[in-house]
């Protein structure tokens, strides 16, 4: 229900003292209306510190979708929700919508490598003294081949927010396409060249793979001079159940082992040879050795779920139409020994959803339309999490009139592993990019940048190649207006050292109060961003993702009802 006037008018008074006394932290907040400017101030940095501190801290491990950390983190958004009344509309009456998620464990006692010579044993690695990956059983034997390739030189990294992984920009492996490994078991070494790199031996490996895909190798392993370390982990990724085969299978990748050290060396001297050979072998060299991979891994449920809460409209009618706020709660967890906290990437983006849920919670003028709150799981995993909700959404998607996305909203872009070569942290202090918003619905960008008026960023549009990279792409490809918030990349972007103590708190509750103010005034105006009909059509024709004849939120009049 609408407030009464004569309240309106108290609270108005209250906001212009409130705001006074907030003066210092509150820039974005100058022009703000009224009927939410108290909100606003009831957010502060000591807030985001406490919230962003405790999501990046080393008791959450990284927020892994499917470990412990991340369980740890939903139950903490989960709890602040609670705490500020907002409806818990998920399963059994909880702030949970899970999502099927499988985590594999490798029993060492079934787990182990043996080579042969006719009936001699030559070696026996257990799996403690393997290292890498298994997220599926594998029983396999075979003679055995050895792999001996250059580390290849990484082409340039194009822009794309995958530019750290291997199969970001692999090259080929000259000559792998006519070595005959169908049947045999594979361990592949990969020469040390000068200044090589994690990075480079990652991509060596992922070239291998990509070169024997097809040829039916009985299974192939990757072996090294130097001992390994770490022991075979198992995987995580979607279930089975989970609707989504890509991502399913994706958790399901081959086994990725290495062992080395004198393991290696035991092998070599089975096989007649030394490690000075290593240096003019061929590429493939059959040895008189068999060998035999076993591995076993035991399948549970992972915590894997969206946390998501509604504060309620106060128009009867209007209630029934959401604004969504969003970013993603995962980032890449622990792996091994290495936890990667993720400070901006995005415990910053979180925080934001945080922040905002408390502005309107707090604020004592409710808007007409609800709002949504969601932290999404398995973003890093390829966006997993979001899918699952918009393909499974708990409210109609044409009843979501927008969704606002943070992701990564708490520093200053500057020169980082995917490139922008120059480019300055100091330089970029008021800097934020807005992605998306000129590709499906105008008035959403036009009200955008009509909120930039008091907030007073340098918005910028050179990152439009971060759009198909964060969660706000599933609810494009169903037809639902979307803005995307990104304060850019860093030297930090998914490495351990993206810490709390290189967020900038100002930077971060000004875009959260920014993104406050866009959600308000569509969760209040009267009319609805709608699509235009030729940036559907285009849209449409560039997505990989079956994007339906007609979206999910009205056309503007005059478009065709087929949507062509």
């Amino acid at each position: 229900m609408p407030i009464d006037p004569l309240v309106r008018s108290r609270h108005s008074l209250l906001a212009f003292c409130v705001a006074a006394a907030a003066l210092g932290s509150a820039r974005a907040q100058t022009a703000m209306a009224t009927d939410r400017a108290v909100g606003a101030t009831l957010v502060t940095v000591p807030h985001c510190k406490e919230w962003l501190g405790t999501l990046a801290s080393p008791e959450f491990e990284g927020r892994g979708t499917g470990q412990p950390g991340f369980e740890k983190a939903a139950n903490y958004v989960a709890a602040h929700f609670k705490s500020l009344g907002l409806e818990a509309r998920g399963e059994k009456g909880s702030y949970f919508q899970h999502v099927p998620w499988a985590s594999s464990k490798v029993n060492a006692a079934k787990t182990r490598v043996v080579f042969r010579k006719g009936d001699a044993e030559v070696c026996t690695i257990p799996a403690d003294r393997l290292t890498g990956s298994a997220s599926s059983n594998l029983a396999a034997t075979g003679d055995v081949v050895l792999l001996v390739v250059n580390a290849p030189t990484p082409p340039p990294v194009q822009p794309g927010r995958q530019g750290d992984r291997p199969g970001a920009a692999a090259a080929s492996i000259p000559g792998l396409d006519a070595v005959d490994v169908k049947g045999k078991v594979v361990i592949a070494y990969v020469r040390p060249a000068a200044e090589r790199t994690a990075r480079q031996t990652a991509m060596a490996q992922f070239a291998v793979r990509q070169g024997l895909q097809g040829k039916e190798a009985a299974a192939v392993l990757f072996v090294q001079t130097e001992a390994v370390t770490g022991g075979l982990r198992g995987g995580s990724g979607m279930g089975r159940r989970g609707g989504n085969p890509a991502a399913a299978g994706a958790g399901r990748s081959p086994v990725d082992a290495s062992f080395g050290g004198a393991d290696f060396d035991a092998v070599l001297v089975g096989a007649g040879l030394s490690k000075d050979m290593l240096t003019d072998a061929p590429i493939a060299t059959v040895l008189p050795l068999q060998g035999t991979v076993e591995v076993a891994v035991e399948e549970t449920q992972a915590p894997a779920m969206n946390v998501w809460a509604v504060l309620p409209g106060s128009d009867a009618k209007l209630k029934d139409e959401y604004v969504v706020i969003g970013s993603h709660l995962d980032h890449l967890g622990r792996r091994g020994d290495t936890i990667s906290p993720g400070a901006d990437d995005d415990a910053s983006g979180t925080t934001g959803v945080m922040a905002l849920a408390q502005m309107f919670a707090k604020n004592p003028v409710r808007p007409t339309r609800s709002i949504l709150f969601v932290c999404f799981s398995g973003e890093e995993n390829g966006l997993v999490g979001s899918r699952f909700f918009a393909d499974n959404c708990p409210v109609p998607l044409a009843s979501i009139v927008g969704e606002l996305q943070m992701d990564m909203i708490g520093r200053d872009e500057e020169e980082n592993v995917e490139g922008n070569q120059g480019e300055k942290a100091e330089d970029n202090r008021n800097s934020l990019h807005l992605i998306g918003t000129k590709k499906l619905a105008p008035a959403l960008h036009d009200l955008c940048i009509s909120k930039n008026e008091a907030a007073k960023f340098d918005i910028e549009y050179d990152q439009e190649g971060m759009y198909s990279r964060s969660d706000h792409a599933n609810f494009a490809r169903h037809g639902v207006p979307i803005a995307f918030f990104f304060t850019g990349l860093h030297r930090d972007y998914h490495r351990p050292s993206d810490t709390p103590d290189k967020i900038h708190y100002e930077k971060l509750l000004r875009v959260a109060t920014y993104v406050y103010d866009i959600a308000f005034e569509l969760a209040t105006q009267s009319s609805r961003p709608m699509i235009d009909p030729a940036l559907w059509e285009k849209f449409r024709a560039g997505s990989r993702n079956n994007a339906p004849e007609v979206p999910a939120a009205p056309m503007q009049p005059g478009a065709p009802s087929t949507g062509k």
